[in-house]
C-alpha cells in the first residue's frame, strides 16, 4: 500500500492487473478480438500465398531458363484466340535469323495439334508440339533415352515422347527407342523420350509428343502457321535492346506501317514475372484494405468493451486512486488491457494465417513461403489499434473522480 502511494504500480503489476481482467471475461474478449483475427488472417494469407505463388514460377521458369523472350501471333489474346489477323509463318522465323542481331543466340519456332497417339496394344490421345531442332536448347529436357532429333530430321517422320506417354503406352521403364507409334494415320519412329522436371510447365512436354515443326505441317496441319517463337539471348542486360530490334525486323518484315500496331505480341518472362509480381502486390495491398474495415471493426468493438469495463470497474477505479494510485497508473492499466486483447488477437490471426498457408501451400503442391514483412506489419497494426482505440476509454477511466467512483452504484 505504502509502495502505491509513493511510487505508483510498478510496470509488472499494471501488465499483470490488465491480463487478469481480460482473463476474468475471457469469452468476452474473445469476442471483441475476433475482428482483429479475421482482419490479420487475412492479410497474412494473401501475402504468403502471393509470395509463394511468386516463388514457384520464379522456380518453374528457372528449370527452362529466362533467358529468352516470345513472340505470338495477334496483338493481343483475345485476336490469338480467334485466330483473326496475319498468322506467323516460318518466314518470319527467317526473317529473325538473317537479321544476325548479335545478341541472339537462336531462334525456335513452335506450333500445336492434338491426335490420337498408338501402338498395337493401346492408344490415348495427346498433344502433338511441331517444333525446330532449337527448341531442345530452351526446353532444355532430361532425356530419359534416346536423343532429340537434329537438323537432319526436320522432314522425317520421327518423334520424342514425354516420359508419361512412354509409360502409358509400351510400359513403365520400358526404352521404347527403335518403336514405331502411330500419330493420327501416320507412323513414326520414336528416337527419344523426354522429361522435364518442372511441375508447372513440365508436364505439358511429359504427357504430349514432339516432332519436328515441318514434319507437323506437311503430315497434319497442311498451314505454314506457327503459334510462337521463341528467341534465346546471349546477354539479358540488353534483353530490351533485343526486343526492340526484333519488334523492328518484325514491322519490316510484315510491312507494317508505321501508324499501325503490331499484328503479333511480345513477352520476356522476366517481364511476365514482374508482371506477376505487381499484380500479387496489388492484390495484397486490395485485401489489406478490406481486412482494414474488418479491422476497423474490431476496433470499434474493443473501444466498445472497454468503455463497459470502465463503468463495470469504477468502484475499483476510486479504490485504487484512493490508496495512491496515479493518473497515468490507470491510463496505463486500461491501455495494456487494450494492446494486450488486440496484439494477442493478432497473434491468434498470424498463427492461423500461417497455418491457412500452409495447408493451401501443401493441397495445391507449392513452397511455403513466410512474408516476413506482412507479419511485422500486422503485429503493429494489431498492437495499434489497441492503443488508438483504448486510449479514449483509458483517458476516462484516468480522470474518474475517485470520490464520485466510490459512491458509484
Amino acid at each position: 500500500m505504502l509502495e502505491i502511494r509513493n511510487q505508483g504500480m510498478h510496470f509488472s503489476e499494471t501488465l499483470s492487473s490488465a491480463i487478469q481482467s481480460l482473463r476474468s471475461n475471457l469469452l468476452r474478449s474473445l469476442l471483441t478480438m475476433l475482428g482483429i483475427i479475421i482482419g490479420i488472417t487475412s492479410v497474412i494469407i494473401i501475402s504468403s500465398v502471393g509470395q509463394s505463388l511468386v516463388s514457384y514460377i520464379t522456380n518453374e521458369l528457372q528449370s527452362f531458363g529466362t533467358n529468352f523472350f516470345q513472340i505470338n501471333p495477334g496483338s493481343n489474346l483475345m485476336s490469338a484466340f480467334s485466330r483473326g489477323g496475319e498468322p506467323i509463318t516460318t518466314k518470319d522465323v527467317e526473317a529473325i535469323r538473317n537479321a544476325n542481331i548479335p545478341n541472339i543466340k537462336s531462334v525456335a519456332a513452335f506450333n500445336i495439334t492434338s491426335r490420337i497417339a498408338s501402338t498395337r496394344d493401346d492408344s490415348r490421345r495427346v498433344t502433338v508440339y511441331g517444333m525446330t531442332p532449337e527448341a531442345q536448347e530452351l526446353l532444355k529436357p532430361d532425356m530419359v533415352y534416346g536423343e532429340f532429333f537434329t537438323a537432319e530430321d526436320i522432314n522425317n517422320r520421327v518423334v520424342v515422347i514425354g516420359s508419361e506417354v512412354a509409360d502409358k503406352l509400351y510400359g513403365a521403364n520400358t526404352d521404347p527407342v527403335g518403336e514405331s507409334l502411330k500419330i493420327g494415320d501416320v507412323r513414326f519412329l520414336v528416337i527419344g523420350v523426354s522429361k522435364s522436371g518442372g511441375t508447372l510447365f513440365g508436364s505439358f512436354y511429359n504427357t504430349a509428343v514432339n516432332i519436328p515443326l515441318n514434319t507437323l505441317t506437311n503430315e497434319f496441319t497442311g498451314v505454314d502457321e506457327i503459334v510462337e517463337i521463341d528467341v534465346e539471348i546471349n546477354n539479358m542486360n540488353y534483353l530490351q535492346d533485343t526486343m526492340d530490334e526484333v519488334e523492328w525486323v518484325l514491322r519490316n518484315h510484315r510491312k507494317i506501317a508505321d501508324n499501325q500496331e503490331n499484328d503479333f505480341r511480345m513477352l520476356s518472362f522476366t517481364g511476365a514475372l514482374d508482371t506477376f509480381n505487381t499484380i500479387t502486390n496489388l492484390l495484397t495491398l486490395f485485401i489489406t484494405g478490406i481486412s482494414a474495415i474488418s479491422l476497423l471493426v474490431g476496433g470499434v468493438g474493443v473501444m466498445n468493451i472497454m468503455l463497459v469495463s470502465v463503468t463495470e470497474r469504477t468502484k475499483e477505479i476510486g479504490l485504487l486512486k484512493a490508496i495512491g494510485a496515479k493518473r497515468k497508473d490507470i491510463l496505463l492499466e486500461f491501455l495494456f488491457e487494450s494492446s494486450v486483447m488486440t496484439t494477442l488477437g493478432g497473434l491468434i490471426g498470424i498463427i492461423l494465417g500461417l497455418g491457412s498457408t500452409w495447408l493451401i501451400s501443401l493441397a495445391a503442391k507449392i513452397p511455403f513461403v513466410i512474408s516476413v514483412p506482412w507479419v511485422l506489419i500486422a503485429t503493429l497494426i494489431s498492437t495499434s489499434v489497441g492503443i488508438i482505440f483504448g486510449l479514449y476509454p483509458a483517458r476516462k477511466a484516468a480522470t474518474l473522480n475517485p470520490i464520485d467512483a466510490l459512491r458509484f452504484e
